[in-house]
């Protein structure tokens, strides 16, 4: 047996026919970006990327080589529908294997439209097929192809794959989830951002992000001449993300066959991941002042629900402030806390939770509360806030928690306040008067476009419902409604019982 068949990567680069960019038949021979991520692949990824790179195809070969070479895997591509299955099936696995100079070799059980199955001498069998949605059955290796796509056409379908396919993917299997961007919501959005913040996972099976942007293309970049007279926006923006004239030049091609479409420019040729979740210009917080916040995050103390940034200080005026779930399961129930003491107000924690009922949030609110010297509790009154505010008043001091002129306890927010609220905050990041060192607070505001402003109502088919966004808001606008107590009993949580905690209290006489 010839020893370089041992070798995947020669494997791969040798025995495994494509059509280029030029519709002729050649050996598949890696690019850039197929040789950066197959180096830093882990067993769970998720892949943000621009157009034409190439992903597909190399996944496409990548699992067709290990059928070929490994006994007992069934491994499974997913595409947006049927017709793409098909025409990835044909184009690109079936392509390759009509083409393999070691076809004689193997004994064919099932081909067809979709699938490839082999039997070895042994009598082990391996198989490869290309689906539309997720299928019963277990599957050593996955991948799915714009999975954005069908996250935002078919919602149903990637129910069932995050649901049914993915869960069933032994630990030791494989799962590659590519796309180029569909928008600000939906679960390859939340999927992504998630992984990318959080950085490189440390379990099998959490996923780790990868991106590539259209500066990876270096086929195409190859064939592109510098451009003279480039319109100054196009100048600024080389300047801004220091891009050659020939990069520059490329980019505003692109920008002329997208018919000048800067949403479908930044959607299927980012340069950043920002731009490429980015669909308008409509954003009510500053983009690039974002991203420098973004740069300043830190990951903060976890206990439970609560992410702490920085520990209560005596002598300093903290307002905890929460939005309330419509119910669990669905959106999240959520606290910020803010220090309006330094001369920058600095948000010191935050709580996210979708699984805790309205009541039983109050407590989750008291134990942030009294943490802080007894903060001023904001909650928002809307919808479910009236019984987490029936419960906040029976277990925490009613001068501490915030009521209105007409002595309303709680935060009403409406289509008028709204506006109002949201506005302030956008100020005060865009003028670099807040601290914010909280990236998933960041992520939603990162995201928020201005349309949202006018919405009130919770919608269960979206994903993203800004509520840690919401809490903040709330909290920005207590600036000017702080007072202090004189003397704060500060509750110590036993949480080894599974009722409600006991509680040893602790009398505080700070020096304001």
């Amino acid at each position: 047996m010839d020893k370089r068949l041992e070798d995947r990567i020669w494997r791969i680069s040798h025995l495994y026919s494509i059509r280029n960019k030029r519709k002729k038949l050649v050996i598949l021979e890696p690019n850039r970006a197929q040789k950066d991520f197959d180096s830093r692949a882990h067993t769970r990824n998720i892949i943000c990327k621009s157009r034409q790179l190439g992903f597909t195809t190399w996944e496409s070969l990548d699992e067709l080589d290990e059928v070929l070479f490994t006994r007992n895997t069934d491994e499974l591509l997913i595409a947006q529908d049927l017709d793409t299955a098909k025409d990835i099936f044909s184009n690109k696995i079936g392509l390759a294997w009509n083409n393999f100079p070691l076809k004689h070799l193997y004994q064919v059980d099932n081909e067809s439209a979709r699938q490839l199955k082999f039997t070895f001498s042994d009598g082990s069998m391996s198989s490869i097929t290309v689906e539309s949605s997720g299928r019963a059955g277990t599957y050593h290796r996955v991948h799915i192809t714009e999975f954005a796509l069908v996250c935002a056409k078919y919602p149903d379908k990637a129910r069932e794959i995050i649901e049914g396919t993915i869960p069933a993917i032994p630990r030791n299997g494989r799962l590659d989830i590519e796309s180029t961007a569909e928008g600000e919501i939906g679960a390859f959005h939340d999927m992504f951002w998630e992984a990318w913040n959080r950085g490189e996972p440390t379990l099998p099976a959490e996923f780790k992000a990868h991106f590539y942007s259209w500066l990876w293309d270096d086929e195409e970049m190859g064939m592109t001449a510098p451009l003279p007279n480039l319109p100054k926006e196009f100048l600024d923006y080389q300047k801004k993300n220091d891009l050659t004239d020939v990069q520059i030049s490329y980019y505003f091609q692109k920008w002329l066959s997208l018919d000048k479409n800067w949403d479908a420019l930044f959607r299927q040729y980012p340069t950043t991941p920002e731009e490429a979740f980015t669909y308008s210009g409509h954003k009510l917080f500053n983009i690039d002042r974002i991203s420098v916040l973004k740069r300043q995050c830190v990951f903060g103390e976890r206990e439970r629900d609560w992410i702490y940034y920085e520990q209560p200080r005596l002598g300093h005026k903290y307002v905890l402030a929460a939005d309330i779930a419509e119910g669990v399961g669905q959106d999240s129930s959520t606290c910020v806390i803010w220090d309006f003491t330094p001369t920058k107000p600095k948000v010191v924690a935050i709580y996210r939770s979708n699984q805790i009922p309205p009541d039983l949030f109050a407590y989750e609110m008291r134990n942030g509360g009294t943490k802080y010297f007894y903060a001023l509790a904001a909650p928002e009154r809307n919808n479910h806030g009236h019984a987490t505010i029936s419960k906040l008043k029976e277990i925490y001091p009613e001068d501490r928690i915030y009521a209105d002129d007409k002595g309303q306890y709680g935060w009403l927010t409406t289509l008028v306040s709204k506006p109002r609220i949201m506005y302030d905050l956008s100020t005060a990041i865009n003028d670099e008067l807040v601290d914010i060192p909280s990236m998933p607070l960041l992520v939603e505001m990162q995201t928020y476009d201005k349309e949202e402003i006018q919405t009130n109502k919770f919608d269960p088919d979206k994903t993203k419902h800004y509520d840690l966004l919401m809490a903040a808001a709330i909290g920005f606008q207590m600036r000017s409604e702080l007072s202090q107590p004189a003397a704060v009993e500060v509750f110590k949580p036993d949480w080894s019982t599974k009722t409600a905690p006991q509680e040893k209290i602790v009398t505080i006489k700070p020096k304001w």
